[in-house]
């Protein structure tokens, strides 16, 4: 009888260590998907006022370049795209989209370097929506790698 207690014993041990390892895996899959929630938060602030900028950009240079207007169009589809999107994947797609309409309106910005600051925005610099691109380049780089170094902290 000594012996089968043993047995017993060994294996509530082992049952025991088995449901510890099952407790630990599943906290540790649970703070993996809040990391990535959280870091998905970050690019989706980013792009809000990423698209939040832009109509004060496009009314700047609009001033400067009637000729333009199918830049514009593609910029305000792109931003209703990223507005309106609703997965990872469509604010991914639409972002893509708008970031080839914004290169085409920095072209143009550049082709009109004399604005004044007062033209330029009221205070609106490009340095915004330049920043705010890193920015959502930073994030985005985060929620790719929710493992990465970004959500160490």
């Amino acid at each position: 009888m000594g012996k089968g207690l043993i047995v017993v014993i060994i294996l509530a041990l082992i049952a025991l260590v088995a449901f510890g390892q099952y407790v630990s895996v599943r906290n540790t899959l649970v703070t993996k998907n809040e990391g990535v929630k959280a870091a998905w938060s970050q690019v989706d602030i980013v792009l809000q006022r990423r698209a939040d900028l832009i109509p004060n950009l496009v009314e700047t240079v609009k001033g400067f370049a009637k000729q333009e207007q199918t830049v514009f169009g593609d910029i305000a589809k792109a931003r209703s795209a990223l507005l309106s999107a609703g997965t990872p994947a469509e604010k991914i797609a639409a972002n893509n989209q708008l970031d080839g309409a914004i290169g085409r309106l920095l072209v143009i910005v550049e082709n009109y370097p004399r604005l004044s600051p007062r033209q330029r925005g009221r205070g609106l610099r490009m340095t915004n929506v330049q920043g705010t691109s890193k920015s959502h380049l930073w994030s985005r780089s985060c929620w790719s790698d929710p493992l990465g170094p970004c959500l160490a902290s």
